[in-house]
């Protein structure tokens, strides 16, 4: 034979034998879905609940899975987080022990995976066999408590219940037998129980409910299919079992909703910096003052006994002014006012009355009250900085009370802020469970705090004190002028005038005008009225105490438009329950 045929047919041979032994091997190796085949279910599942007197319950969990195949063991996850009217309610469960039939311990690991608690248990010899795992917790906040009520068909006693989902509803395989025996305190009594299966939601009651005294025996009729479960719903009286208290309560929602928490450090935080820079210096004993404080004008008293520039201490300078002689006061018509500008030498104006004028009159004798409306409020906040930078001068304040409170508000807001869109972000990237309802409480909640507060912040300096005790002092004499004690220190009727402007700015006006009802009966030269023909002090008081109103609300007017710039502003137990319902549930699987 020549040598490339020999060749050639041994390249055949071996070619045939390579493709003889794959074939061949093929033949004798079982396919790989044959080799990976396997699967399992759950032949019963047994739930021992035993209801203390404390409140909590002791759960043990039988459960006997047949495994088809080779595998390592089971899960059980049982949901711990529920949302309640969209607030989250924590459910403390804590696994006790794992063990098989005869109570030898198995190895498992648990752990929080989002809502659930996740119990991997590991199950020796888990092959083409059925094992038992007996899985105990307990649970101490499991009960759900009603107060007696009064319904359709009378009075409804107090009542606890324990409404359970005992398998859940998350199996990815047939369970087919589920039952449940529940053990409740010997001296209960009203016990009534029923019983819900299928599907999440469902209403069946394809269960034996048996209850014997304080036991109740739960079976279903039949195997329950993919993702169904078993749900009991037992009721007693109340009396027996510990009922939490509302401090319980409070304590266990708040750590379910644990943002609800950051209103209180903001409370801690804002009490503590209130106390180092937010408390006014000792303002020591109140002596009576028959007299204004100092130099102080009546607007400048009227800030510092509140800690605000207001409209009351403008008009308070208003009338100030007019009975000092700058300018006088007519009624004009129903609601309005004439002020005309007067010259007077020898009396230096603060910058606060400088500036008043100026807004009233702008360069003119007269102006109308009515003419101002819609244009003074413009001149409003200049009018306030200007008396609080005064008062600020004369070392009352280190820092303007407006300015204070602005700060908190501005911080209110922007932790408020924070607080939201921190927990969206938080919910978002799935970091941490919360229920947004919750964020949105806190946030609101902190940011509140901050700004009522903040409203308390503004802090008067040692001098700023001193000068309170005085103006209290005097505001005591203005208020009880009419007693005998103080009666006496009335020297005349001049005297009405030059302290009315203070009693109008701090809100006393009415008792200083009936001390001087039977002194003041002549009518001043700088306010004319049309109904001072039976002139008294009580008359006088009650107009300007119109005038002043008027002059509020014509003060603050501002056109539609100017106002459309501002923030806009906003505004089971009785058989009613189902499958999947309660505490408890979840489901599992197999590894």
């Amino acid at each position: 034979m020549p040598a490339g045929a020999m060749v050639g047919a041994m390249v055949g041979v071996m070619v045939g034998a390579i493709v003889g032994a794959v074939v061949g091997a093929l033949c004798l190796s079982p396919s790989p879905a044959a080799a990976q085949e396997r699967s399992w279910l759950i032949e019963s599942f047994h739930a021992d609940i035993r209801v203390l007197e404390n409140g909590s319950l002791e759960v043990t969990e039988t459960i006997r899975p047949r495994f088809d195949g080779s595998y390592n063991g089971i899960y059980r996850t049982i949901p711990v987080e529920y949302r309640s009217n969209r607030f989250r309610y924590k459910l403390r469960l804590s696994v006790e022990a794992v063990t098989d039939a005869d109570g030898n311990p198995l190895r498992y690991e648990t752990k929080r995976d989002g809502d659930y608690l996740n119990t991997k248990i590991w199950v020796p010899d888990a092959v083409d066999a059925v094992r038992t795992v007996r899985l105990s917790y307990g649970v101490t906040n499991g009960l759900r408590f009603f107060a007696a009520d009064e319904g359709e068909d009378g009075i409804v006693e107090a009542y606890d219940e324990l409404y359970w989902n005992v398998t859940g509803t998350e199996w990815p395989v047939p369970i087919e037998t589920a039952s449940a025996t529940v053990s409740l305190p010997q001296a209960v009594e009203g016990v009534r129980a029923h019983a819900f299966t299928g599907g999440y939601g469902a209403t069946g009651q394809d269960a034996a409910v048996d209850v014997t005294g304080s036991r109740v025996d739960v079976r279903t009729d039949g195997p329950l299919g993919f993702r169904e479960g078993l749900t009991i719903g037992i009721g007693w009286d109340a009396g027996v079992v510990r009922r939490p208290t509302a401090i319980d309560l409070a304590s266990m929602y708040l750590f379910a909703n644990w943002p609800l928490f950051l209103p209180f450090f903001a409370l801690a935080f804002m009490y503590r910096r209130w106390n180092e820079r937010g408390r006014d210096p000792e303002i020591g004993s109140i002596e009576p003052r028959y007299e204004p404080p100092g130099d102080l004008t009546p607007a400048e008293v009227g800030v510092i006994i509140d800690n605000r520039a207001d409209l009351r201490d403008i008009t308070a300078t208003l009338i100030d002014l007019a009975v000092r002689g700058h300018l006088s006061i007519e009624e004009r018509g129903e609601k309005d006012y004439l002020f005309e500008r007067r010259d007077t030498a020898g009396d230096p104006l603060a910058p606060h009355e400088s500036a008043l004028l100026r807004s009233v009159f702008g360069g003119r004798t007269t102006r109308r009250l009515s003419d101002l409306k819609d244009r003074f409020y413009k001149d409003l906040p200049e009018l306030k900085s200007t008396l609080l930078a005064t008062l600020i001068e004369h070392g009352v304040y280190t820092e303007s009370p407006a300015m204070v409170r602005g700060k908190y508000v501005g911080l209110g807001f922007l932790v408020g802020i924070v607080i939201f869109f921190g927990g969206l972000l938080v919910q978002v990237q799935a970091v941490l469970p919360l229920a947004m309802p919750a964020v949105l409480a806190a946030a609101v909640a902190s940011a509140l705090v901050i700004m009522i507060f903040g409203l308390f912040m503004p802090a008067r300096t040692k001098r700023g004190t001193e000068l309170l005790r005085q103006v209290k002092g005097f505001e005591e004499f203005l208020t009880r002028v009419e007693s005998d004690r103080y009666r006496r220190k009335i020297t005349g009727p001049e005297m009405f005038e030059k302290c009315l402007p203070y009693a109008m700015a701090l809100g006393v006006a009415a008792q200083w005008a009936r001390a001087f009802r039977d002194l003041y009966r002549e009518p001043p030269d700088w306010y004319h009225g049309h109904a001072l023909s039976t002139f008294n002090s009580h008359i006088l008081v009650s107009n300007l105490n119109s005038m002043s109103a008027e002059t509020h609300s014509v003060m603050q007017s501002a056109p539609r438009s100017a106002q459309s710039s501002s923030f806009p502003g906003g505004g089971i137990s009785g058989g009613g329950g189902f499958s999947g319902g309660g505490f408890g549930g979840g489901g599992g699987g197999a590894f």
